[in-house]
């Protein structure tokens, strides 16, 4: 008898497991953002003849591998952070090292696996064509990948940061000014710091401010020593190579926080849909109460927010930016009366009737290599 329900466990086992999922899935409350996994997720599918007779309505439902999308089940599958967790940590112990798009590195660090180069070319050419109308510097801050590359597992496939970096000094038009954050972040790290966060694609505070310096040089202004800001040290961080790989026993990270005890008056305006809104402060202490405390830079990603600085010695900058940007420009800030910075992927208007709005001719591309090399926003700009 004992035999035989040891014979039927793991078919018992099986059907209680489906059975309980079943129950759950349609039990449990559905949520429309995933905190862990920093995203909005899939909607409740609309059921009708016609998404039927498409196969719109087995996309909704099971996802498009096309568009790259995880469907309804997927994303509201019960427990569903701990089977990706449980997925990422299986193939560490089948000796796949390289779970996804992340790679499970020496020292705590999850660092993103190499990127494609398919749209350097015309990024180059797009932003010789538009340096004829405007003062422009162009400054792309290196993957983790490549500056650590003591952290990364044995089998990883190469960085393409040398070729990208050789290919923007080789082409990139007399008018526009380079500013060399590969050498200043190599630099950096040989020194002994890291200026990338374990678990987060973004540079720390203290590599911003490594780049400030640098970028000092090329535009010609003087930066703020060290001394001149006062560092809070939050823990608990949380970021986005952490939330995306399922590598959820990874110690958290560190955040610093360096607010400048020199200016006193500065303002920020941030501009979304027809509206705007005004701040005080270039932090937003509300999300360090968030595991992703990155945003607590600037509110993270909008399409145009304005910075300024009455106690500021030079003029009007404009930023055309990802999210790296956001932990540099406050160290900007304190050199310019004011900073307008745009991100292309979200920006949709005129860059070149905005300048002439605001007065600006002196201009600033920065860029995370990844997003520098794919991000289809900067065809957009003129």
């Amino acid at each position: 008898m004992k035999n035989k329900i040891f014979r039927f466990m793991p078919a018992l086992v099986f059907i209680l497991f489906t059975f309980s999922a079943f129950i759950m899935f349609f039990v449990l409350p559905k949520s429309d953002f995933s905190a862990m996994e920093k995203r909005y997720l899939a909607e409740t599918p609309n059921f009708s003849f016609q998404n039927l007779m498409s196969g719109e309505l087995v996309k909704e439902i099971d996802g498009d591998s096309e568009k790259g999308t995880s469907g309804y089940v997927a994303d509201h599958f019960p427990l569903r952070s701990f089977f990706v967790g449980l997925h990422s940590y299986y193939n560490l112990i089948i000796g796949n090292t390289a779970n996804s798009d992340y790679y499970y590195c020496k020292d705590g660090y999850i660092v993103t696996k190499p990127y494609d180069t398919s749209r350097l070319e015309k990024n180059i050419g797009v932003l010789n064509d538009f340096s004829e109308n405007l003062n422009l510097t162009v400054a792309v801050v290196p993957s983790a990948g490549y500056v650590m590359a003591d952290k990364l597992p044995v089998n990883h496939t190469s960085y393409s940061d040398s070729f990208v970096f050789a290919e923007l000094k080789a082409k990139l038009s007399e008018n526009i000014n380079y500013c060399d954050l590969e050498k200043a972040m190599l630099d950096y790290y040989k020194d002994g710091t890291s200026p990338f966060y374990k678990t987060d694609h973004h540079w720390t505070t203290s590599g911003a401010f490594c780049a400030y310096n640098a970028l000092g040089e090329t535009l010609g202004f003087e930066p703020l020593d060290e001394e001149n800001f006062h560092k809070t040290v939050h823990n608990g961080f949380c970021g986005t190579t952490y939330s995306s790989s399922g590598y959820f026993l990874r110690d958290a990270d560190t955040l610093e926080v360096w607010e400048s005890t020199k200016s006193k008056n500065i303002t920020v305006e941030i501009f979304e849909g027809l509206g705007s809104e005004k701040f005080d402060s270039m932090y937003f202490e509300e999300h360090l109460s968030e595991p992703d405390m990155y945003p607590v830079f600037l509110d993270g990603n909008h399409p145009l927010v304005k910075i300024q600085n009455p106690d500021a010695e030079g003029g009007k900058l404009l930023v055309l930016k990802d999210s790296f940007a956001h932990a540099l420009t406050p160290f900007l800030a304190e050199n310019y009366s004011e900073i307008v910075m745009v991100d292309m992927r979200y920006y949709k208007e005129s860059i070149s009737e905005l300048c002439k709005q605001e007065g600006i001719e002196d201009g600033l591309v920065l860029y995370g290599i990844s997003n520098f090399c794919t991000d289809a926003g900067l065809a957009f700009l003129e």
